[in-house]
């Protein structure tokens, strides 16, 4: 295994002895462990394993699987009882639960491993197949703890492990893994191993044989047989099995936050291939991508070759049910409400077949990373055949509304020039507690020089780089404004856009669509004489008119009215000794005449427009 091993996070220990509660034991199909951090406690874990029993050749070995022994990575270990059985598939095979807390020294990375005595009966690709329960059965699970990390918790697999297939027909197997926190999962083959012997540690059983040992050719016939795992997806296909017969194999599910591998799950899993002339039922996937407050209303259709009835089935964190069927006990939700509905979903179908995915979501659903909703269809054949399944997926992404009804304006500061941001509150703010720390929704603040036309695409969110736009700042999602000082200039246009981060509980909230666009250019604040004119000629009662325009782009209500127009005069053409001649006060309204000043001198400063040339300048004060 790469990565984690790689990086020195093994803690397997040597030496410790197990203590099997039976000597000798023949009924484990698959299992896997999960973990999840205790709120409110650094470094205490709830650790569960699941384990499926194969109740017909392994009825007394399962009853008697009362406890088993939990290796912990870190030194310890500690038997631990089993906490429920459910039998599944008409009781030939039970799902069973066990359950501890551990609290772990320090930070670190440790794995956790169970040991169990002994497989099923069987196993063809675990050679010889009548002696594959002389072999234990071993899973492991690893996690990093790390302060940087805030909470974690594994994903949990909703849809149960064990499946049929048929001889000549592809085979796909998907997990349903979901990831409460909202980290990334990445997906990747494995093989089954077995414990070594009073000890923690393990190995790869020898044996083992790749399932393509047992094919002939693809299902189209068109090459190789494959045996595959989509990393992205975790979708598992056998293309296609050759023989009959009972198979185990192992996939690896990894945890990835912020590009960093923090932990990894190893499922062992089976499945049944028969011989018959039944074929498989075909179901079809879709994605979905909505603002959050959106219901959901999905069709699913499924069909079969054989004109068979089926039943549609769904796996997936938005159900919030585990892989019994069984809702998640209070304080260990997978989603918030509401919860999705698989409408005619687990009921007997005449085909074609629908059934329809519904859901009200809202805010708390927002996330950076999609829900994967596993589809499953199986048929309903005759006495004596065995159903067959198939499986599709419905990702489903959730993105925050934008803000909406952003708009600029001209103003001042006491350190000077400004623009102010309004806009309406906004509807989807929420606020995570992770171990005692908030986060908070943000509005984070976006400029540019420049007006741009564009318009975002449903489920685009953030803003593309290529528009050329830069953080200034941000805002709790409660504010509704917000006053931009930073190296502003005069007579340029600026253009302002908010996205909203939305907090998961760890960051993974993801982003809004961008707001509309606020663009406006800064006012000049320099009013221009348009007009000097020499009304009347004389040595001392000469007349001039001015007149000015306004400052550009302002606007009525900017910068804190009211203003005032300052006109100062100097004598000659190149004089520079002005002095005040008039003061307008202003609020700038529509046709009021504040730009217009008849200048006739006064009786200290006559205007001899005769021998004189004289210079004006306005200023235009706030």
């Amino acid at each position: 295994m790469r990565l984690l091993y790689t990086m020195g996070l093994i803690a397997l220990f040597a030496g410790a002895v197990l203590r099997p509660t039976i000597g000798y034991a023949t009924h484990v199909r698959a299992g896997e462990i999960t973990t999840r951090r205790i709120p409110g406690s650094t470094l205490t874990y709830e650790i569960t394993l699941t384990t499926y029993y194969d109740e017909l050749t392994g009825k007394a070995a399962a009853d008697d699987a009362n406890s088993y022994t939990f290796c912990f990575g870190d030194g310890t270990q500690a038997d631990v009882r089993r906490f429920s059985r459910k039998y599944i598939n008409g009781r030939t095979s039970s799902v069973n639960t066990y359950v501890t807390t551990h609290t772990y020294p320090g930070p670190g990375t440790y794995t956790i491993g169970v040991q169990i005595a002994n497989r099923n009966k069987g196993t063809v690709n675990l050679p010889p197949q009548d002696a594959s329960d002389q072999l234990t059965f071993y899973v492991s699970t690893t996690i990093l703890i790390n302060a940087a990390l805030q909470t974690n918790s594994t994903p949990v697999m909703l849809n149960p492990p064990l499946d049929s297939a048929r001889v000549g027909q592809k085979f796909c197997h998907n997990p349903a893994a979901f990831d409460v926190d909202g980290d990334s999962l990445a997906y990747r083959l494995s093989r089954p191993q077995e414990g070594v012997v009073n000890s923690c540690r393990s190995r790869f059983i020898p044996a083992y044989l790749d399932p393509t040992s047992f094919s002939t050719q693809r299902e189209d016939g068109s090459g190789s047989p494959s045996f595959t795992i989509d990393a992205k997806t975790g979708d598992l296909c056998w293309d296609s099995p050759g023989r009959a017969g009972q198979f185990n194999f192992a996939f690896i599910i990894e945890e990835w936050r912020n590009g960093v591998l923090i932990g990894e799950i190893t499922r062992d899993m089976q499945i049944i291939v028969v011989d018959q002339p039944n074929k498989r039922p075909l179901i079809v996937g879709a994605e979905v991508c909505v603002e959050a407050g959106t219901l959901i209303n999905q069709a699913i259709q499924a069909t079969d070759p054989d004109g068979q009835r089926v039943i549609i089935s769904g796996f997936g964190g938005p159900f919030n049910l585990n892989s019994d069927g069984l809702p998640f006990p209070a304080g260990q939700e997978l989603v918030k409400p509401a919860y999705a509905r698989l409408i005619n979903g687990n009921v007997i179908q005449n085909q074609p077949a629908t059934a329809t995915f519904s859901w009200q979501t809202n805010c708390d659903h927002v996330r950076e990373e999609p829900y994967d909703i596993t589809l499953k269809v199986n048929d309903v054949p005759g006495r004596g055949a065995v159903s067959l399944a198939s499986f599709a997926t419905l990702r489903v992404r959730i993105y925050a509304p934008s803000v909406k009804n952003v708009t600029a304006r001209p103003t001042a500061t006491a350190s000077g020039r400004a623009i102010q941001l309004n806009w309406n509150p906004y509807t989807c703010g929420r606020i995570v507690s992770s171990s005692g720390i908030a986060d908070t929704t943000e509005l984070i603040i976006y400029r540019k020089e420049g007006c741009t036309n564009y318009t975002p695409e449903a489920c685009t969110t953030g803003l593309p780089a290529s528009l050329g736009y830069q953080r200034i700042g941000s805002v709790p999602y409660t504010a509704t404004s917000y006053i931009d000082t930073s190296a502003l200039r005069r007579g340029v246009s600026y253009s302002y856009r908010i996205v909203a981060r939305n907090p998961g509980l760890l960051s993974n909230g993801g982003v809004s669509v961008a707001s509309n666009e606020a663009c406006l250019e800064l006012p000049l604040l320099a009013p221009v004489i348009t007009q000097v004119t020499v009304d009347s000629t004389d040595t001392q009662r000469g007349q001039i008119t001015v007149r000015w325009s306004r400052p550009l782009g302002l606007q009525p209500g900017d910068l804190g009215a009211p203003y005032q127009y300052r006109l100062q005069r100097a004598t000659g053409l190149t004089g520079t000794d002005f002095t005040t001649i008039a003061t307008i006060n202003t609020n700038i309204q529509p046709g009021v005449a504040d730009t217009l000043y008849v200048d006739r001198g006064s009786s200290v400063s006559a205007l001899n427009t005769t021998a004189n040339a004289y210079r004006y300048r306005v200023e235009f004060y706030y």
